[in-house]
């Protein structure tokens, strides 16, 4: 009886262990059908927004995402390094975003982790930026002014916990400028940055 109990009580500690493991691996492997995000972005116009990633298919999703944004340039500094300046404006944008996940089978085919998408993907994004609000040593002529745009992305991300890396590439295949006074003005058609954030 005694011999009964000792085996219960060395068991129980690798039995613990093995769920621990066990619900690593799910944590590792698991993709929910409803992914909220916070991110900060860095880019030709940097935000701060709400993202909403909803899954379509196994590797193919819909993202929502919109914020405020913030645009920065120096202006000056070639005449008088000593009195440069930056100029800043506000602005909102929105992004409606479709995600195909290329390499996603082949991670989890690998064992690597595909937490909540953590995988390379290409996507097709429709993009709008407001006209600026609100400026900061900049006149409204003068900023980056608002537009639609429709970009085929290359990108990367990566969830580690509850915190969120991405980084993207992207060229535009349609531009539209919402200036009012530059009707014609040129929209750079490229598009780059880096983000980091928070998965709620």
């Amino acid at each position: 009886m005694k011999i009964k109990y000792l085996f219960i009580i060395l068991l129980l500690p690798i039995s613990s262990f093995s769920q621990i493991f066990k619900d690593k691996d799910y944590e590792k492997d698991s993709i929910y059908n409803d992914i909220f995000r916070i991110v900060c972005t860095k880019s030709i116009i940097n935000s701060v927004s709400f993202q909403y990633e909803k899954k379509v298919k196994k590797a193919i999703t819909l993202l929502v995402e919109a914020g405020p944004t913030l645009e920065v340039q120096p202006f000056g500094a070639l005449e008088d390094p000593s009195k440069s300046k930056y100029q800043f404006s506000f602005s909102f944008f929105g992004s409606l975003e479709s995600r195909y996940y290329f390499n996603l089978k082949h991670r989890i085919k690998k064992q690597k982790s595909v937490h909540n998408y953590s995988a390379f993907y290409f996507s097709l994004q429709e993009y709008v930026l407001a006209n600026p609000f609100g400026f900061i040593n900049q006149r409204a002529s003068n900023s980056y002014q608002g537009n639609l745009q429709t970009f085929i992305n290359i990108g990367w991300q990566k969830q580690y916990q509850s915190l969120y890396f991405h980084a993207f590439l992207g060229a535009a295949i349609s531009r539209k400028t919402f200036s009012k006074f530059y009707p014609d003005q040129y929209i750079q058609g490229s598009q780059s940055g880096l983000s980091f954030g928070i998965v709620l």
